[in-house]
């Protein structure tokens, strides 16, 4: 069988009034993570642009500046195509982000690689709450799910209803490299530096809680019982209608 060109275009929320430009990953899939970098091929932005590949397999292609909003930004390399979603929003906008494992998915990241999207259900209540907190803040998903994993993430999103926004994997770590804390302080250091208003981060493990410390951000860890050694100030809840009661 012929190996397959995985394109992974990386979701972004960036501040209104400045340049945009939109991140692509491309590889040569042989199967599961087993998937190395591809140079030197062309990267076609749906509507005009076009840009070649680095040595690391990603091109970087400017959007300009954008209108506040959100918007599907598809791209092709040859006959493989893929979208991200790019969101734009004010830069003080106040923004929520929540971890999607064992947090508003009833799995954990090795499970779900196994399950099928349909087979994964969502935490009691979790799309409830996202949609009435979507009405005043702006949504980021932020998961340790390795970057081959957008597609599915995103589809499992669509699938159970929840409101649609940018959605953090992995971006060149992998999850054998660095570990899952690691991951989210450095995800969480691109969106500080672009807001200062990251109102609330939402997780279930003591590292969620340390990754939204470390840059300030008030958490929320969700579970059936309090953990010890927190972040001072991290909020213990049960379940997803505690947080919509809250979050004003």
């Amino acid at each position: 069988m012929l190996p397959s060109t995985l394109i992974t275009p990386r979701d972004l929320l960036a501040p209104a009034g400045e340049p945009v430009s939109l991140e692509v990953e491309v590889e040569r899939r042989f199967g599961p993570f087993l998937d190395p970098a591809r140079e030197g091929v062309e990267v076609e932005l749906e509507g005009g642009g076009k840009v070649v590949t680095d040595g690391r397999g990603e091109a970087v292609i400017p959007l300009g500046t954008l209108e506040a909003g959100s918007r599907r930004i598809p791209v092709r390399v040859g006959a493989a195509s893929a979208e991200a979603l790019v969101a734009v929003v004010p830069k003080e906008a106040p923004i929520f982000i929540t971890d999607i494992d064992h947090t508003i998915a009833d799995v954990s990241s090795v499970g779900f690689i196994f399950k099928g999207v349909r087979s994964v259900p969502p935490f009691e209540g979790s799309r409830e709450a996202l949609e009435r907190i979507a009405t005043s803040m702006q949504l980021v998903y932020l998961t340790a799910r390795d970057h081959i994993f957008a597609r599915k993430t995103k589809e499992w999103l669509r699938l159970n209803g929840f409101p649609e926004a940018p959605v953090y994997l992995r971006r060149r770590t992998r999850f054998w490299t660095v570990r899952a804390r690691e991951h989210k302080v450095s995800r969480l250091r691109e969106l500080r530096l672009a807001f200062p208003n990251l109102r609330w981060g939402v997780g279930d493990m003591p590292g969620d809680a340390e990754a939204y410390a470390a840059h300030g951000i008030p958490s929320i860890l969700i579970g059936p019982r309090p953990l010890p050694g927190l972040p001072e100030g991290t909020v213990h809840v049960t379940r997803w209608s505690e947080i919509a009661g809250m979050i004003k």
